[in-house]
């Protein structure tokens, strides 16, 4: 019955006469305790409306950020991809000759040597008979002796001859890794490619291996700004670390906001035409260090 009767009067008197009614109807301590309440309600309400503009503003920046990396990780992809196509086809080219018989041993030592010093990505070139014999090695000078293939030797059972019967057995071009977790020979972590020979007949007669190292690909085959902007990494397939750096992954402030799901600014993409098994990832530096803990 009382709220039917506050009901009815706030329908006749109006809200404002009600508010008026209510007020002194309260005890002066009463009063004094709202009064108090105000300014307290107002402050809450202020820093809502800041933390709120806050979260709004970063959620934006952070989206620009991450389409500005994807965008630059993109194209680091393509220069690096343009720049192994390159080599791929100058290594084709190579190969292309020894099966027609248009080059000898001295004249491919001679070609390597030219290749090797122009592109200081190579790390060394080779010519393999289908025997696995090496028949002629091209490698720069600072290589380590447990990675120099000596002409005469055979390839030992490793990686490197899995990746040379792959090659054979498709008689196309093939991309493979040699990580130094696996291969106790291997001082570095280094990309090789096998480009099959034929003879007259069409049959397999051998491969070039040319080797690739990653920091060489990922020093020369990146732009300068876009490693002078991120941490730039290249990585297998299962997030092993080749070369470069990353940001150690930290708990991150803006992580438990909304709309924050890359706290990190980070972007990868596979590199072709390796595919899968090489990774080009980019972190952004300030973010880790500025918003992580």
């Amino acid at each position: 019955m009382e709220l039917n009767k506050a009901a009815s009067v706030v329908t006749q008197v109006g809200p404002w006469a009600w508010w008026r009614s209510w007020w002194h109807r309260q005890s002066p301590n009463r009063q004094d305790r709202y009064a108090n309440l105000a300014p307290v309600v107002a402050v809450v309400l202020f820093l809502a409306a800041i933390a709120s503009a806050f979260w709004y503003l970063r959620v934006e920046e952070i989206e620009r950020e991450q389409e500005a990396i994807k965008r630059d990780v993109e194209y680091a992809q393509q220069r690096l991809r343009l720049r192994l196509l390159e080599r791929q086809e100058q290594v084709m080219r190579l190969a292309r000759d020894v099966s027609n018989k248009e080059i000898r041993t001295d004249q491919f030592l001679s070609r390597a040597e030219a290749l090797v010093q122009q592109y200081p990505e190579f790390l060394s070139l080779t010519w393999i008979d289908d025997r696995r014999r090496i028949i002629a090695n091209q490698s720069v000078s600072s290589i380590s002796p447990s990675q120099h293939m000596r002409a005469g030797t055979v390839l030992k059972v490793g990686e490197t001859e899995s990746h040379f019967s792959l090659a054979r057995d498709l008689m196309q071009p093939i991309y493979g890794q040699i990580n130094t977790d696996v291969d106790k020979d291997a001082q570095l972590a280094v990309l090789q490619l096998h480009t099959p020979l034929s003879n007259d007949q069409g049959r397999f007669s051998g491969v070039i291996l040319a080797e690739y190292t990653m920091e060489g690909l990922l020093r020369y085959g990146i732009p300068t700004e876009v490693l002078a902007k991120y941490a730039v990494a290249l990585q297998d397939g299962k997030g092993q670390l080749l070369a470069g750096q990353t940001i150690p992954g930290r708990i991150a402030l803006w992580r438990l906001l909304p709309g924050s799901d890359k706290p990190n600014n980070d972007y990868e993409v596979p590199v072709s035409p390796v595919g899968n098994d090489l990774i080009l990832r980019a972190q952004a530096w300030w973010v880790a260090a500025c918003f992580g803990w």
